[in-house]
């Protein structure tokens, strides 16, 4: 058995690209996390919580809406940016699913909004 045999062949898929994408995955989704606790925090401040005067929860809650939507335009950004750096071109491949989920997150910051805003 030579040497060659006792090392397994890797794919090109296997190397350094794939494990470099799917760390840049695994940090889109702690960004996006992070949107999520942020969404989950402002409609706790404002719908579950006794502070008054209510514009003070009311602006609060805004806040903490604003920074959500912030995190998940900054990781969806951080994430095409290595993305193409990944690929070494000059464009990013075409992932529907990292772009999904960012609109489904904007979807959901924006049915938090309207539930602080409209409901009493």
């Amino acid at each position: 058995m030579s040497d060659n045999d006792a090392t397994p062949q890797r794919s090109e898929a296997e190397g350094p690209g794939l494990r470099n994408t799917l760390a840049n995955e695994r940090t889109l989704l702690a960004w996006f996390r992070t949107a999520l606790a942020l969404l989950a925090a402002s409609f706790a401040v404002v719908k579950l919580t006794d502070i008054t005067p209510h514009a003070l929860r009311l602006a609060l809650g805004s806040y903490l809406v604003a920074l959500a939507i912030g995190v998940i335009t900054a990781g969806y950004i951080q994430w095409r940016i290595r993305q193409v750096r990944i690929r070494g071109s000059g464009r990013a491949d075409r992932n529907l699913g990292a772009l999904s989920l960012t609109v489904a997150l904007f979807l959901l910051a924006g049915f938090v909004v309207a539930v602080i805003v409209v409901a009493p």
